[in-house]
C-alpha cells in the first residue's frame, strides 16, 4: 500500500525529471568550475561515453523515531566508459522542493 503512495508522490511531482535535468546542471557546473579536476577524472570527455541511471528512489525520516522531518531521495549512478564513477543524490521535501543535492565523484 505504501508503495504505491509513495511512487504517486514521485510521480505526481515529476522527482525523476527533475532530478535528471539536476544532473544535467550539476555535470555542467563541475565541468566549468572544477576544470582540472574534470579533466583528470573523465579524461579525453566524450558526453556519448557518460551514463545515468536512477538507482535507488528511498523515503528517508530524519531523526527517527523523534523527527517528523522526511524527504524522498532520488539516487542516480553515473558511469563513464562503463566504470562507476559517482553518484547524484536529490533530496525532495513531501511539498516537491528540493532540499539538497549530493555530486559525488569518485
Amino acid at each position: 500500500m505504501f508503495f504505491h503512495e509513495l511512487k504517486t508522490i514521485i510521480e505526481n511531482n515529476h522527482y525523476i525529471e527533475k532530478s535528471i535535468t539536476l544532473f544535467w546542471k550539476a555535470m555542467k557546473n563541475y565541468q566549468e568550475e572544477e576544470k582540472d579536476e574534470f579533466n583528470k577524472k573523465f579524461k579525453g570527455y566524450d558526453e556519448k561515453e557518460l551514463t545515468i541511471n536512477i538507482n535507488d528512489v528511498a523515503f528517508l525520516a530524519h531523526n527517527w523515531p523523534e523527527g517528523d522531518r522526511c524527504c524522498v531521495v532520488i539516487n542516480i549512478d553515473i558511469s563513464y566508459g562503463k566504470k562507476s564513477v559517482g553518484y547524484y543524490d536529490v533530496h525532495y521535501n513531501i511539498n516537491g522542493d528540493v532540499e539538497d543535492d549530493y555530486f559525488v565523484i569518485y
